[in-house]
């Protein structure tokens, strides 16, 4: 067992922000986020935070630890102490903080719906090691044999909306309309989805919004930060790309 002292972020309605210090005895196998579930279970039942999966699938758990976004559910406890000073847990930036560690989010998924992210897409026809925890050196991605009955089939998108990339982002904490990494990461998959012109039409409009990549100051935080490997910074950049050529097509007269 680890003695470890945790400093978490607090706030209530109408209250001042501060930070409490708690003393936690966990096992050196736990996960930040068992020491918060230890926090409100045996020292402060009024701790208010989010968590559901476990396992890294929902997102809902995303926090800062020592001033870096995490989900906290998938860090471990002995890869963020030092063995003297207190883990620091604070809720994500550029987001309102509804109370403690929690965040309102309403916003950001209002984006998400606007910039039509989908929770499924066609699956690659291998299974990529992804996973530090699993990757071995000189092990190739298993090929995926389908039954004969089946010719493709559809996995989760690797985005799972925890907002890291939202908190991680400068450009969010300039510009609180930013569409944001999250969100133009979603217009990229969604416009690769389609040949329909006025849905092309329609997604790169939002992307060349006042609020869109133009806004992004390339600073590859998000890319950085996400824990799913969704990259937002390279779809980023791959719209920029698109939106330029299509402009110097219809300079010159070229059709798109």
């Amino acid at each position: 067992m680890l003695t470890v002292p945790v400093e978490i972020f607090r706030f209530k309605p109408g209250q001042a922000q501060r930070y409490d210090t708690f003393t936690v005895e966990i096992a050196e196998t736990a996960h930040v986020i068992d020491v918060i579930d230890t926090v409100w279970a045996k020292h402060d039942p009024t701790l208010t935070f989010r968590r559901a999966c476990h396992h890294s699938s929902c997102g809902s758990c995303a926090v800062r630890i020592n001033g870096a976004e995490k989900l906290p559910c998938i860090v471990r406890l002995t890869d963020v102490w030092n063995g003297r000073n207190p883990i620091r847990i604070e809720p994500l930036r550029n987001f309102p903080v509804v109370s403690d560690l929690l965040v309102e989010v309403g916003d950001f998924f209002e984006r998400m719906s606007a910039a039509s992210m989908t929770i499924t897409c066609e699956a690659e026809g291998f299974l990529p090691l992804t996973v530090d925890t699993f990757a071995v050196a000189g092990v190739l991605p298993k090929t995926v044999e389908l039954p004969d009955n089946l010719s493709r089939f559809n996995r989760f998108e690797q985005c799972i909306e925890c907002g890291i990339c939202m908190s991680a982002c400068p450009t969010m904490a300039t510009d609180n309309k930013f569409i944001g990494p999250a969100g133009l990461a979603a217009i990229y998959q969604a416009r690769h989805k389609t040949d329909d012109p006025t849905r092309v039409k329609h997604l790169l409009g939002l992307a060349d919004g006042e609020h869109g990549v133009w806004r992004c100051h390339s600073a590859f935080e998000c890319t950085e930060a996400c824990p799913q490997a969704v990259d937002p910074a390279s779809k980023i950049m791959a719209l920029r790309r698109e939106l330029a050529l299509r402009r110097l097509r219809k300079m010159f007269g070229l059709r798109i």
